[in-house]
């Protein structure tokens, strides 16, 4: 089997997202996704189309990877160079599980759990408009999540702070503010909702400190990305002062990054991205690094459909898993109008909703015919000689 053509489509309603479908002489077609600065990420995926894909065996994911890493990684071991490797691995993995007629949790070491613990992020709009709520009626919010059976949330009260003083300081009545939501969330629920509390990187480390050391009587479930990881020894600075465990790592790239920021004791929870740190092969092997410092893995997850399901096939089968990021306004809404064979919520005896293993072969979802034949739709093709 060869690679015969690699495909990218950019629909004009959906402009952040680029779609990569990598097709064989067999005509098997692997799906895969660009979620961030698709355009510049496009030209590197068909760059690495016309060097090393077309004309390839499309089942030798690691040999490929690798080539196609050693190239990028002498320019740029990140960015758009990383998305476009990710999205052409994610589909890789797909082809391969069509071929096996597997799902890709399969081919990775088999499922770890029955189904995916899962918490939200309050982003979106209407008509889920989680991000709004959590400003304006955060306990309400809570309560409708619980409901939901969602037992854990995350949110950033803090941001508009940071944007104030350039992440540099952050007086007490700005601190009492940003501890409000959370504080609204414990009188309404109680104890009942885990919540996390998302910084973006914004702050120094005094600052941190300072916020955290706020919000240790709320019991917060966890502090992510308080300090920016390019700072590798303050980011473990902080995490041995923390009184909360520290996520870290959503912008960290390969394994390689990682090392660092596992031999410092930078993060208690790793959050590397899929789609930004080198796909499917490059995340278990993340976890696996992760596993022996007795981290576990709580992968970013705020792309597209092809991000959140090749997600959820790491997140199936690593045994190390802590929970999978999901946005009720992308699962509900979006996504069912971009692919089908989405893996549903599920609800369990217990009543917490947990994420379904994926079905189907490779990732178990295609493109939506009206998404593939919609006016506007560009295509940019890199294929062999007839």
């Amino acid at each position: 089997m060869k690679i015969e053509r690699v495909e990218t489509l950019r629909h004009p309603d959906y402009p952040r997202f680029v779609w990569l479908q990598v097709r064989t002489d067999e005509g098997i077609v692997g799906l895969g996704e660009v979620g961030h600065y698709g355009a510049a990420a496009e030209v590197i995926v068909h760059d690495l189309a016309r060097r090393f894909l077309v004309g390839a065996d499309p089942l030798q994911i690691d040999r490929l990877w690798t080539a196609m890493y050693d190239t990028l990684r002498v320019v740029s071991p990140a960015g758009s160079e990383l998305r476009a490797l990710s999205a052409v691995d994610v589909a890789l993995w797909d082809i391969l599980g069509r071929v096996a007629g597997l799902p890709v949790y399969q081919l990775l070491g088999g499922a770890s759990r029955d189904a995916i613990p899962i918490y939200n992020t309050c982003i979106g709009g209407e008509p889920i408009p989680d991000y709004r709520r959590f400003h304006d009626d955060p306990g309400g919010l809570a309560a409708e999540l619980l409901d939901d059976g969602i037992t854990c949330m995350k949110i950033w009260p803090f941001d508009p702070f940071a944007r104030a003083t350039a992440g540099q300081y952050l007086a007490l009545a700005d601190l009492e503010q940003g501890l409000g939501p959370v504080r609204a969330i414990r009188e309404r629920v109680g104890d009942r909702m885990g919540v996390a509390i998302e910084l973006h990187g914004f702050w120094n480390l005094p600052c941190a400190l300072q916020i955290a050391r706020g919000l240790e009587p709320y019991r917060v479930q966890w502090i992510e990305e308080a300090i920016s990881p390019e700072s590798i020894h303050t980011q473990a600075e902080f995490a041995r002062a923390c009184p909360l465990p520290v996520v870290s790592g959503e912008r960290l790239h390969t394994r390689f990054a990682f090392r660092a920021l596992l031999e410092t004791g930078g993060a208690h929870i790793v959050n590397p991205d899929l789609t930004w740190t080198g796909g499917i092969g490059e995340l278990k092997r993340i976890a696996g690094m992760a596993e022996a410092y007795r981290r576990p893995l709580k992968p970013h997850n705020e792309g597209g459909p092809v991000h959140h399901v090749a997600t959820a096939h790491v997140a199936a089968n690593v045994p190390s898993l802590y929970l999978m990021e999901t946005i009720r306004y992308n699962y509900r809404h979006v996504f069912p109008r971009l692919v089908q064979g989405l893996p549903e919520i599920i609800r369990g005896q217990d009543g917490v909703a947990r994420l379904a293993l994926p079905q189907g072969p490779g990732l178990g979802i295609t493109l939506r015919d009206e998404i593939l034949t919609a006016p506007g739709v560009q295509r940019r093709v890199t294929a062999g000689p007839d």
